[in-house]
């Protein structure tokens, strides 16, 4: 019993603690205006593209910041496939009222070409070598909060990292639209024909389909606001519409594994159901 007790206790200390830094953080950085390194290259799918392309970023009435510095995986830390999403969303709900300044400390560039095509990324970004935005401003060294939504005077309205959390996609969008905080979403119930779908065996490189059915076992529409995935080599489809009651939403899921061996994949459903996100997982082996 004293064991639990500790243990219990150890992680609820730290939870205070991360608590506590994230409100730290977001005191600190809370209307700080950020600085930009002058001529700083800027790249569309690896090649260099017009200036005018690039700076026009800069005079969009709501800008995202991404900085990515040169530690770890680059394609973990990245997630070129979920901005892309967050991009194409930001298009088309605020229709070119926001830019993304996405600045990148790349390991190699070739990696980051090969990345860039690989996910068919290809909106701007800048390639910073010699790390000069991080040396201006000198952001947080925790990934989560080296993101930050700026107004139009390049002032911080918010921090956090929408890929890693898509509760903080949704009040950077609600920030953007001039929105307050909408009430509690009415929460529903869901029944999964499964959660698990194996492939048996695949080979590199093909196109290989997975179905999922969720229906609404509860009594208010069931609302799918995000899917999140694990890898670039999964793409993720549904309908947008909210589902009503009874009826069934159908998950289509993509995968094209990319190396031999082994592959559990994860899809994360974000929904207004108690357990969001609903956690679908693909398993199998992938031989050439």
């Amino acid at each position: 019993m004293l064991y639990i007790f500790i243990v219990v206790c150890f992680f609820s200390c730290k939870e205070y603690r991360k608590k506590e830094e994230a409100a730290k953080i977001v005191k600190e950085w809370s209307g700080k205006e950020i600085r930009f390194p002058e001529n700083t290259p800027c790249y569309v799918l690896g090649k260099d593209t017009l200036s005018t392309i690039c700076m026009d970023i800069f005079q969009k009435e709501y800008k995202v910041l991404l900085y990515v510095d040169s530690t770890g995986c680059s394609s973990c830390r990245l997630k070129l496939f979920l901005w892309k999403q967050l991009i194409e969303e930001a298009d088309s709900l605020f229709h070119g009222k926001v830019g993304f300044l996405l600045f990148f400390q790349p390991k190699s560039i070739k990696e980051m070409d090969y990345l860039f095509i690989q996910n068919r990324f290809d909106y701007p970004v800048f390639i910073d070598i010699n790390c000069s935005i991080n040396k201006l401003n000198h952001f947080p060294q925790t990934a989560i909060y080296q993101c930050l939504l700026l107004d139009k005077d390049n002032k911080v309205l918010m921090i956090g990292n929408p890929v890693f959390n898509p509760k903080i996609w949704e009040l950077y969008k609600e920030q953007i639209a001039g929105e307050k905080q909408a009430e509690p979403e009415m929460l529903t119930t869901i029944k999964t024909n499964q959660t698990i779908y194996d492939y048996a065996t695949v080979r590199k490189q093909s196109k290989n389909l997975a179905v999922f059915t969720i229906t609404n076992t509860g009594e208010h529409p069931l609302i799918i606001s995000h899917v999140s995935t694990s890898c670039g080599c999964t793409n993720v489809s549904w309908d947008k519409q909210p589902v009503e009651p009874g009826k069934p939403a159908t998950i289509h899921v993509e995968m094209t594994p990319e190396e031999t061996g082994s592959f559990s994949k994860t899809v994360e459903i974000y929904c207004n159901v108690k357990e969001s996100p609903v956690k679908l997982m693909l398993i199998g082996t992938t031989v050439e």
